[in-house]
């Protein structure tokens, strides 16, 4: 009984996420507020619309405001290009297009991998549009949450008459035309195999994930390619290349597995790319062809005919793909085999009862933490990048599964940036029961030192570092090697004062930096 409650509250907690990308760094919102995924429509600018407001477009005979998410999350403009897609959300009952990169998949992801923005990134975004952080693959990937009814509050667009009064009149055009044709349309995910379009019903797909290590399986049809470990569970992958007997292909980055309830049991259907999400009305889904093998025939919904036919995209009935036999089958095999379980590893904390300094160089200065303040030094990982935040905080690393911020301290002392290398390391400390990493040249030594040894700081430092950051400077080789040790707290107050840089928000920012 209680196994049971305990799998129903997992599955309540279960989020599906559309991820994207902006510039290099990948985003998620709930597919609930997604209607659909289209290819960047043809958009009509507005006169005194706000920055971020790209125009509106023409969806099927409907008014959109469109939206360019990279100036909305102060991502660096970028020429679009075939990748290019526009998100049509759903946010209170208004309907708006955001222009992305590019789509990566649509990700179910357990509620307990999704964890708060570190206190740095809240109010990053304007009205707190980042309202959480996913770690995927042990922390290797991190899709940041947006929450559309913050970042799309239709109250942005006020500050422009003609915007605001086009967005208001396409809200409620959109949403009147579609909730007619709602009842008289099928919302298709589309895909490519050998250059050709197909499309599975999206009430049939459960997920759409990457492709991943595939574990081949003997003694089965030649189309099914192995099974892959989803969350503990044994999923079967079939190959769709295979299965309609065209020439098979390497996997590669577009390569996607498109995850398929079929009753018994979810089965993967790896495709070369997934092109969209689309609303088709069913009046331009022509019935499927006659065909000599009825049983070929049965998994051909239909032929959808889109851009006044000029694009065609054959409409497959998922469930029917497979046999009643062989989905039993599978079934059997996969309950059948037992999960790889990863040891997880631990790290040890630095507990020494002296105080020390870690010392540490950037460019000829050379500075220092007490070491009672250090978690550890990491070779530098890769970095998160994060829209709207000052200068000097690089982004987000990932330390054995907890995020933190990471501070280049260069930026934050206002030193030339400096190319990374193989001694560039990243300092974990702790403050405040705060981690935080600190990007330095090159770590030196762990040195001990007597406290007749350290003076006050000066007044002046050389370099022009802010003397409020130094807490006192050590002499060492009777005064010729000067070490600064840092006051913490002050060199990360931005943790803690974040707030007091954040109360206008970044969109209203921006848009008083471009009067």
């Amino acid at each position: 009984m209680a196994d049971s409650l305990q799998k129903e509250r997992s599955a309540f907690d279960e989020r599906q996420l559309v991820t994207f990308f902006l510039g290099r760094e990948e985003f998620g919102t709930d597919i609930m507020k997604v209607r659909e995924i289209v290819r960047l429509p043809s958009v009509t600018q507005i006169p005194q619309a706000p920055y971020y407001v790209k125009g509106i477009a023409n969806l099927r005979g409907t008014i959109l405001p469109v939206i360019d998410g990279r100036s909305l999350l102060g991502v660096d403009c970028q020429t679009q290009d075939e990748s290019t897609r526009v998100l049509v959300v759903d946010v209170n009952g208004s309907i708006t297009g955001i222009i992305v990169d590019r789509v990566s998949e649509v990700a179910r992801v357990s509620g307990s991998v999704i964890e708060a923005p570190p206190p740095v990134l809240r109010g990053s975004v304007d009205a707190g549009g980042i309202s959480g952080v996913v770690k995927l693959n042990d922390g290797r990937r991190i899709i940041m949450v947006l929450d559309m009814d913050s970042l799309l509050d239709l109250r942005f667009m006020q500050t422009g008459g003609a915007a605001s009064a086009a967005a208001g009149v396409a809200g409620s055009e959109v949403r009147m035309a579609a909730e007619a044709r709602e009842m008289d349309e099928d919302q298709l995910v589309t895909f490519t195999l050998a250059g050709e379009e197909y499309a599975f019903n999206i009430m049939h797909v459960k997920e759409i994930i990457r492709a991943p290590e595939i574990t081949k399986v003997p003694n089965t049809v030649h189309y099914i390619e192995g099974v892959v470990s989803i969350r503990n569970q044994l999923l079967p992958i079939v190959n769709l290349r295979s299965y309609f007997s065209l020439p098979d292909a390497d996997i590669t980055d577009s390569s996607r597995v498109i995850i398929v309830d079929m009753g018994a049991l979810s089965v993967g259907f790896r495709v070369d790319r997934v092109q969209e999400v689309t609303r088709v009305e069913r009046k331009i889904i022509d019935p499927p062809p006659v065909m000599d093998d009825e049983g070929k025939a049965g998994y051909i919904k239909g032929i959808a005919k889109l851009n006044n036919g000029d694009r065609l995209v054959m409409y497959l009935d998922a469930p029917k793909l497979l046999s009643s036999e062989l989905v039993r089958s599978l079934s059997e095999k996969s309950e059948a085999a037992a999960d790889n379980v990863q040891a997880e590893t631990g790290s040890a904390k630095i507990l020494v009862e002296e105080e020390q300094l870690v010392t540490f160089k950037l460019g000829k200065e050379e500075f220092a933490v007490r070491i009672n303040d250090v978690q550890e030094v990491n070779r530098m990982s890769s970095v998160t990048h994060m829209p709207g935040m000052p200068t000097y905080v690089e982004g987000l690393v990932n330390l054995r599964g907890n995020i933190i911020p990471a501070l280049n301290l260069r930026r934050r002392f206002g030193m030339a940036d400096r190319e990374r290398d193989d001694a560039t390391r990243i300092v974990i400390v702790d403050i405040n029961n705060r981690k935080i990493g600190l990007v330095v040249d090159a770590v030196s030594e762990v040195l001990r030192i007597e406290r007749n040894f350290i003076d006050k700081t000066p007044d002046v430092i050389s370099g022009g570092i802010d003397p409020q950051y130094v807490s006192g400077v050590a002499k060492l080789n009777g005064g010729q090697r000067m070490v600064l040790i840092l006051d913490l707290e002050k060199v990360v107050a931005f943790v803690s004062c974040r707030s007091a840089e954040s109360d206008e928000p970044v969109a209203k920012r921006k848009r008083s930096t471009a009067n």
